[in-house]
């Protein structure tokens, strides 16, 4: 109770008196039709007033069944009442058309009853006035007449006051009915889940995504550099093929990073990276000017496999020499991509130079959840002196 006292200081508590606005602005259409109801009925004035009142619900309720309907209830119950009802998507279910009727029709009721009840108090508040400005001694007060006096101050206080809590009150009512009433179905939900799911997904793809190019780029761009101070004075050739391969791994990397940012901006980006296993030699050259011996072979009709198949074989290789940058540095890597019949499988082999890399690492997880996205098998671990990787991605059905 000190809560709801409180809210009558707030404006946002009679935020139902232009919501109560907007449903008579949107019952005046229907009622015509409502009114040519009452009327071609003969019976007695009262009966035709209640006939027109119960056939201007009908109405609205079936107005209320209409998808454009309902979203515009949804979006003035968001406005006008502070809600936050998710906006539909999509074509409303039965339920959800049956809901908006229902919701219709009571926000049209509820809207008449406020206005009714506010025009019986602002009458009441005009008693103070008429007293103050004398010249009556009397007045029609509840069907009934009454004189005048010092009580008429208290009496408007307390009938505003009355006014301002049934409004507040309405208000309260009002949001609770348009959350039930308008709010997302059981299916609704289970497709925002499901799009929410979808977005995290889309989210955790993309960070994977940078982790591998962003993670390459720098490690290559790092040993490649490092490279370079050393042979500032004796080997100035070396030097700057080592810059220039630094200056296109950062470009390859920001063409990446426009890509990714795009994405997540949900606008297009300037340019979508397309890179797959045709494009594997370009990884083993860089790999070998940051130092490493990459013995590459490429066996099958490469060329030919699915682009979604052939673009994450690129990460993977591309996590396996960087993986071997990081954690062998320079040494020999074997590195065989065979695309077979059936199946296209991908090695990356090197010397295990320091202690056993962590399990679960970020960028072996994200490779682990490539492969299995495309049925596939990851085996990632120590073999003896060496460490090797290894991913089999099946190209059929059942293969």
């Amino acid at each position: 109770m000190p809560g709801f006292l409180q809210s009558l200081t707030r404006i946002g508590s009679y935020r139902s008196l232009l919501h109560a606005a907007a449903g008579a602005a949107i019952a005046v259409p229907v009622t015509p039709f409502a009114l040519a109801v009452a009327v071609s009925v003969e019976a007695d004035s009262r009966i035709r007033a209640l006939l027109a009142l119960l056939a201007l619900a009908v109405l609205m309720g079936l107005l209320g069944l209409l998808g454009p309907v309902r979203r515009l209830g949804v979006g003035l119950a968001n406005t006008l009442l502070g809600t936050r009802i998710p906006a539909p998507a999509g074509r409303p279910d039965a339920e959800s058309r049956l809901r908006s009727g229902l919701w219709l029709a009571l926000h049209t009721a509820a809207s008449g009853i406020l206005f009714t009840v506010l025009a019986f108090l602002g009458l009441g508040m005009l008693v103070p006035a008429v007293w103050l400005m004398g010249g009556q001694d009397r007045i029609s007060l509840f069907w009934d007449e009454v004189p005048l006096g010092a009580w008429a101050v208290p009496f408007g206080l307390v009938v505003a006051l009355v006014a301002l809590v049934l409004t507040a009150a309405a208000t309260l009512a009002l949001r609770v009915g348009a959350t039930a009433l308008l709010g997302p179905s059981a299916a609704e939900l289970t497709a925002l889940a499901e799009r929410r799911a979808a977005v995290l997904a889309q989210r955790n793809r993309l960070a994977s995504e940078l982790h591998d190019s962003i993670g390459h780029t720098l490690t290559t761009s790092t040993l490649q550099a490092a490279a370079a101070v050393g042979l500032v004075e004796t080997d100035p050739a070396q030097v700057r093929r080592a810059l220039g391969t630094i200056e296109e791994s950062s470009r390859s990397a920001l063409e990446d990073l426009d890509h990714v940012l795009g994405l997540l901006r949900d606008e297009p980006a300037t340019k979508e990276p397309t890179r797959t296993l045709t494009e594997v030699d370009v990884l083993a050259v860089r790999a070998r000017e940051a130092g490493l011996d990459v013995r590459l072979t490429v066996r099958g009709p490469v060329a030919a496999l699915p682009a979604t198949v052939s673009r994450e074989g690129y990460r993977i290789v591309q996590e396996g020499l960087t993986n071997a940058l990081r954690h062998a540095g320079p040494g020999e890597v074997d590195v065989r991509v065979e695309a077979g019949p059936e199946h296209l499988e991908i090695a990356v082999v090197n010397a295990l130079a320091g202690p056993v890399p962590r399990p679960g690492r970020r960028g072996l997880a994200g490779l682990a959840e490539r492969v299995e996205a495309l049925r596939g098998e990851l085996d990632a671990g120590p073999d003896g002196p060496r460490w090797r990787l290894n991913a089999t991605i099946p190209l059929r059905a059942g293969a």
